[in-house]
């Protein structure tokens, strides 16, 4: 067996650029439709989303009866912690510690969803994770220490930590919690289907962010017809790209990476939002942001090729242990046994009662 990474691995680390790609376009939301209160655009954001998962659901009735109705409401609940929960909470603590804090407090979602998943997946050794998560780590925090430090008065900067890292754990859980559902559920139900129920759930927690919309800072969307017709398309686009497409992109990647890959790329999602910022300004990076950009994107790298070696066998630098035959044929027993080193994705879990 070769070092080439299989094809299924190089699917799924496609599908989850491609993910963090459209999710970081969904940064330039909030500027593009300024100065009309954020919470209109999450709220007109998912209503789409909603609509387009309305439509779809009908179209794939029989999916979504095989889902059953255990597996339809752990996808709602996904929906509602994964978009507005951590959306919500994220403002918050933007609101209370500032900003930067807030962004820079999203660094923690990476090396979470690393160290959670190899504490339940054992894909590779702690030492060997080391060095990735910090590159992740530093390169988030050079970005976000060259921004300017700037809070409000009244802010309380504890309530805004606290608030900043239930939000981290809140898309934490999803990654996680969305990548063994996927496993479970399939094939009874196809990426459409799953989608589109995260989406229901998105749309129905969304509604409970009316009343913020209407007292929070801000002008209307209906206060005049040029303003209207922006916020509808800005509204579309980011349901369509940052929330449908997304999606479904990251299920793909869910079914055939382990998250212990999937927690350092989470880390692009930066990258490619400060990138799309910067287009949206028409100015190059600054010092902190070009090398920041560079670190997480060599942590990303280094912690995929990690994983890529960690699942090639390699019979010069790995001693033959009781599960694994030492000759071929000699004792009729499968390289991909329990035991064994079988991919990630198909070995290395837990009961479904552990996790």
């Amino acid at each position: 067996m070769t070092g080439r990474a299989p094809r299924t691995y190089v699917v799924g680390l496609l599908a989850a650029l491609m993910a963090t790609a459209l999710w970081g376009f969904t940064f330039l939301g909030p500027a593009a439709v300024a100065p009309v209160n954020v919470y209109y655009l999450v709220v007109g954001r998912y209503a789409v989303f909603g609509v387009m998962s309305l439509a779809v659901l009908a179209a794939h009735r029989g999916g979504l009866r095989r889902l059953g109705t255990r597996h339809l409401l752990l996808a709602l609940h996904l929906g509602v912690v994964g978009y507005i929960g951590f959306y919500l909470l994220l403002s918050l603590s933007a609101q209370a510690g500032g900003g930067v804090l807030a962004s820079t407090l999203t660094g923690l979602i990476p090396l979470l969803v690393t160290l959670a998943s190899n504490a339940t997946e054992k894909v590779l050794p702690w030492r060997r994770l080391v060095l990735p998560v910090a590159a992740i780590s530093a390169g988030l925090l050079l970005v976000n220490g060259g921004a300017p430090h700037g809070r409000t008065g009244d802010g309380d900067v504890t309530a805004g930590v606290v608030l900043g890292f239930l939000a981290c754990v809140a898309w934490s859980y999803f990654v996680i919690v969305n990548r063994v559902a996927l496993n479970r559920v399939r094939p009874a139900a196809g990426n459409a289907t799953w989608t589109a129920c995260i989406g229901l759930g998105a749309f129905g927690a969304s509604l409970f962010l009316l009343p913020l919309a209407r007292s929070g800072d801000g002008p209307s969307p209906f206060s005049d017809a040029g303003t209207l017709r922006s916020f509808l398309l800005w509204c579309v686009a980011l349901a369509v790209l940052g929330s449908w497409c997304a999606t479904w992109f990251w299920n793909i990647a869910s079914k055939r990476l382990p998250a212990t890959v999937m927690g350092p790329v989470i880390g692009m999602e930066a990258v490619f939002g400060a990138a799309f910022n910067l287009v949206w300004e028409g100015r190059a990076p600054t010092f902190h942001e070009l090398w920041g950009g560079l670190l997480v994107i060599a942590g990303v790298l280094l912690g995929s090729y990690l994983f890529n070696r960690a699942n090639t066998p390699d019979d010069g630098h790995r001693p033959p242990t009781g599960e694994e035959a030492p000759a071929a044929g000699a004792t009729g027993r499968s390289a991909e046994e329990p035991g064994t080193h079988a991919p990630a994705r198909s070995g290395g879990r837990l009961p479904p009662g552990k996790r």
